[in-house]
C-alpha cells in the first residue's frame, strides 16, 4: 500500500469520507506478516440486525461520546442528537473548531455498511443487544494507523427519555392532575434546595404562598430580605412554589442528563426531586424538597386576639433564637396571622407537635373555628414564666410549672410565677392534674434551643 493511500484511508476513518471493508488481508511488519480472514457476509447479517434494532428502539433523543484509535485525533468526542437533528456535535471538552467526525449512530452505521461493501480490508463491530447501536467498530485490526487501521469505542450512551423516563412522565402527569384538582392556591410548606451552596441558599425556608405568589420566605425565623449575604429583591429569587418546581420537573424530563422526583400520594406536589442537568460538569446537579405542606385556604378573618391587647412579657435571659422564635409566636397570634403561624411550623425538621403523634399549626384555624382561643391561649401561655431541661438547656417550657411545679399549690416554682399560672387555671384544676398525672398537665408551649418551634400542647 503506498503513503498516499494509507493516508486517505486514515483521513476516512476519521470521518473526511467514508471507509471500505472487510474480508481477507495481510499485514506486514518488519519480520512478520499476519493473516486476518474476518467473514464480510456475516457483518453484514450483524449489521442488518443490529440497523433493525436500532430502528425498533431508537430514543427520540440521545447523547454519544465515544474514542478513536488512529493516527488522527482521537478525541473524546461527544454528539447530542434531538430528534433527527444533531444539535451538538465536538470535543467531551468543548474546544472552538473541534467537529466530532461521526455526528449520529446512523453516520457510524453508514461508515459500516460502506466498509463492508469492500472486501480488501477486515471490518469487525460489536452491537447493544437492547437499542442495537455500535459499540465497538474495528477497521483493518486495531493500533495499525499507518496501515489505514482504528478503533472506534463508544464509551457512553445517554437515551433522552430513558427507558425509565416514560415511568416518570406517567408519574409527573398523574402527580400534576392530583395537584390540579386539589386547588390549593394560598398554602404553607418548608422549601429545601439542594445543591453545592451555603446554607443561606439551600435552606430549609418556611414559606406562605398567596394567589401563586410568594409572600414570606424565612430561613430560621430570619426573613430572607434580612439576610444580607442573599441580596434579593424578591423572595421568588431563593424560594420555588409548587407550580415552579413542577414547571423545572417538566423541563427536566426533556432536558436533563439524570433525573428523579416523588410525589405527594394524596395532593401530587413534588415532595423530593433530584436533577443532573449535565453528566460531563460537576457541581450543577440541584434537588427541590418540599415538606409539610398545608392549605392555607378558608383561613379565619378574625381570631381571639381582636381588640384585645396585650404586651410580650420580656424574658431577656433566653438564648437568641429561642427569644426570636417566642417573638415570631407572640407577634403571629396577636395579628391572627395564621399564615405565618404556619410558616414558623414549617421551618423546622418537623411542623409543631398540636396532638400526641403529629398534627401541625393548622390546627389554630380550625380551633378558632370552632370558637376555641387558640391564638389567646398561645399568648397568655408565652406570657408565663419558663423553665429549660437543665444542664442540656436543649429545649425551653412555657409555663414552668410543667417541668418544676411539685404540689397543685406553687412548691417548685415562685409566688410570681404561681400567681400568673393562677390567671388561667384553678387551684381545683390544678389538683386533678396531680391527681390523675403526678404534675401539671396543662396546655405548655415548647421551643428548642435552635428556635425550632416544637410543641403547643396539652395533657400527659
Amino acid at each position: 500500500m503506498t503513503l498516499f493511500a494509507a493516508l486517505a484511508l486514515v483521513a476516512v476513518a476519521c470521518g473526511a469520507e467514508e471507509v471500505a471493508g472487510p474480508g481477507t488481508t495481510h499485514v506486514d511488519r518488519p519480520g512478520t506478516t499476519t493473516t486476518i480472514t474476518l467473514p464480510g457476509a456475516t457483518q453484514q447479517e450483524l449489521l442488518a440486525e443490529a440497523r433493525l434494532v436500532w430502528a425498533t428502539n431508537r430514543p427520540d433523543s440521545y447523547e454519544l461520546t465515544y474514542v478513536l484509535d488512529c493516527e488522527c485525533d482521537s478525541g473524546p468526542w461527544y454528539v447530542q442528537v434531538e430528534g433527527n437533528e444533531t444539535v451538538l456535535a465536538g470535543r467531551v471538552v468543548p474546544e472552538p473548531g473541534a467537529v466530532a467526525p461521526y455526528q449520529s449512530v446512523e453516520a457510524i452505521f453508514t461508515a459500516i455498511e460502506i466498509a463492508l461493501a469492500d472486501t480488501e480490508f477486515p471490518v469487525d463491530v460489536e452491537y447493544d443487544e437492547n437499542l442495537g447501536y455500535p459499540r465497538s467498530y474495528i477497521y483493518n485490526e486495531p493500533g495499525l494507523a499507518y496501515d489505514a487501521g482504528f478503533v472506534l469505542e463508544v464509551t457512553g450512551f445517554e437515551a433522552n427519555p430513558s427507558p425509565g423516563d416514560a415511568e416518570q412522565r406517567e408519574a409527573f402527569a398523574n402527580a400534576l392532575r392530583r395537584w390540579e384538582t386539589a386547588g390549593i392556591v394560598d398554602y404553607e410548606y418548608q422549601f429545601t434546595r439542594n445543591c453545592f451552596c451555603p446554607r443561606e441558599f439551600t435552606g430549609p425556608y418556611a414559606a406562605s404562598v398567596q394567589n401563586g405568589e410568594v409572600t414570606l420566605a424565612t430561613l430560621d425565623g430570619v426573613d430572607l430580605f434580612d439576610i444580607e449575604m442573599l441580596e434579593i429583591g424578591r423572595y421568588d429569587e431563593i424560594i420555588q412554589t409548587v407550580d415552579d418546581v413542577f414547571a423545572e420537573v417538566e423541563r427536566a424530563l426533556r432536558e436533563a442528563d439524570s433525573f428523579n422526583a416523588e410525589y405527594h400520594p394524596q395532593l401530587g406536589y413534588p415532595t423530593e426531586v433530584w436533577i443532573d442537568w449535565d453528566l460531563r460538569t460537576a457541581d450543577e446537579e440541584v434537588g427541590y424538597v418540599i415538606r409539610f405542606l398545608a392549605d392555607a385556604g378558608n383561613l379565619p378573618d378574625s381570631c381571639s386576639t381582636d381588640s384585645w391587647e396585650a404586651a410580650l412579657v420580656e424574658q431577656p435571659d433566653l438564648p437568641e433564637p429561642v427569644a426570636r422564635t417566642r417573638a415570631a409566636l407572640f407577634d403571629a397570634a396577636m395579628n391572627c396571622d395564621f399564615a405565618s403561624l404556619m410558616a414558623i411550623s414549617n421551618g423546622g425538621d418537623h411542623p409543631v407537635e398540636t396532638s400526641f403523634g403529629g398534627s401541625g399549626a393548622e390546627v389554630f384555624a380550625k380551633e378558632e373555628n370552632r370558637g376555641v382561643p387558640a391564638m389567646r391561649r398561645l399568648v397568655e401561655h408565652l406570657n408565663l414564666g419558663y423553665a429549660s431541661d437543665e444542664p442540656s438547656l436543649t429545649s425551653y417550657v412555657w409555663p414552668a410549672a410543667f417541668d418544676d411545679l411539685t404540689s397543685p399549690y406553687g412548691d417548685g416554682i415562685s409566688a410570681a410565677d404561681y400567681a400568673a399560672l393562677l390567671e388561667l387555671y384553678t387551684v381545683e384544676g390544678l389538683e386533678e392534674s396531680f391527681a390523675s398525672f403526678d404534675g401539671f398537665a396543662g396546655y405548655r408551649v415548647v421551643i428548642g434551643a435552635d428556635g425550632q418551634w416544637l410543641f403547643a400542647i396539652a395533657g400527659d
